[in-house]
């Protein structure tokens, strides 16, 4: 039996990424798209390099950062496409705190490539800005739904098969054959279904956005203050996000469209229209790394998944290095590698 090298279970940010690293590595490959993926069809796709809250570089950035821009491009090139949207993000000041807390960290030649000067003297229409503006440099952010439509449109021409159905796991048995070398599964929060990684610590975040019309707002870039307001097409813009910990199904509530309109009121004073309302489950984990590895009993089960609220910035290095251990060129780091949480398996 001729097998496929690579079966990619899932086909969200974390799938489709993973499937263009092998294909880059020239890699034969199947996709199993069978769930709806809602947090990544209603992620906004914000590339961000600096944690506001405690004003301080993500994770690996100086890593993540550079490679993802590369690994963006090469891809917008086979596709032919734009699916980075150049944007910067403007960070509104609550005080004279957070501006003397910018202007320290921005002095700083580890933050400096990463934040610009304190703005003062710009004024956005209908935006409240007492204390002014931090503008943090990033090359944009991805367009999660056309990224995903277009990577599939250009697989299945060249040949990619889709199955359209749920995996069955019962297909993996260690005394039955399966027609490929390796499986990922990048299944997003159905992982917790999964008889072989369902005990991963991995916390499902429920997360609900706004598309929001309005005529008195003309901002092309984000701007975020305890939320994101970030510029889509014509006079459309994505408003987000909320966190519960609760909901355990991707559904709308009134409560997260209240509490989104409450957050926008503080420091904006437009009127609008709300025109969709989006719901999604993130897959989050409790120490905020991926979860990225080989299964500890069988070797050709690997898991893509954890990727949590930076997966745009992270899954494009860390597609890579899975990829790598599983053909034994690198191993994967522990911070991020599975084997951290193997005294959960029974």
């Amino acid at each position: 039996m001729t097998k496929t090298d690579f079966g990619i279970i899932g086909w969200g940010l974390a799938g489709a990424i993973m499937a263009w690293q092998l294909y880059f590595k020239k890699k034969s490959f199947l996709i199993f798209d069978s769930t709806e993926n809602y947090s990544s069809r209603t992620a906004a796709g914000i590339v961000n390099p600096i944690v506001f809250k405690r004003l301080t570089k993500s994770w690996q950035a100086d890593t993540l950062m550079p490679y993802a821009e590369s690994f963006y491009k090469k891809i917008e090139s086979e596709l032919d496409e734009t699916i980075i949207e150049s944007k910067q993000i403007y960070k509104v000041f609550s005080s004279f705190e957070d501006e003397n807390n910018w202007m320290t960290k921005q002095s700083d030649e580890r933050f400096e490539k990463y934040l610009e000067p304190v703005t003062c003297d710009l004024k956005i229409k209908n935006v409240e800005a007492e204390f002014g503006y931090g503008i943090v440099k990033t090359f944009g952010n991805l367009n999660t739904i056309k990224f995903l439509e277009k990577s599939k449109a250009f697989f299945k021409r060249n040949g990619i098969n889709f199955i359209d159905e749920k995996f069955n796991y019962l297909e993996i048995s260690k005394d039955k054959e399966m027609p490929y070398n390796n499986l990922i599964f990048c299944e997003g929060f159905d992982i917790i279904n999964n008889p072989f990684f369902n005990y991963l610590p991995l916390k499902p975040t429920h997360g609900e956005t706004l598309i929001i019309e309005t005529d008195e707002f003309d901002f092309k870039h984000i701007l975020n203050k305890n939320m994101f307001v970030m510029h889509l097409e014509g006079n459309k813009y994505k408003v987000g996000a909320t966190y519960n910990w609760d909901l355990k199904e991707p559904i709308c509530t009134e409560k997260a469209k209240e509490e989104l309109i409450e957050k926008l009121s503080q420091f904006t004073n437009f009127n609008f229209k709300v025109i969709t309302q989006q719901a999604g489950i993130r897959p989050t984990v409790s120490d905020r790394r991926p979860l990225i590895g080989t299964h500890p009993r069988f070797d050709n089960l690997h898991v893509f998944n954890g990727l949590g609220t930076k997966g745009v910035m992270i899954a494009p290095f860390y597609s890579k290095a899975l990829y790598e251990s599983i053909i034994k060129v690198k191993e994967l780091d522990m911070e991020v590698n599975i084997i951290r949480y193997a005294k959960y398996l029974t």
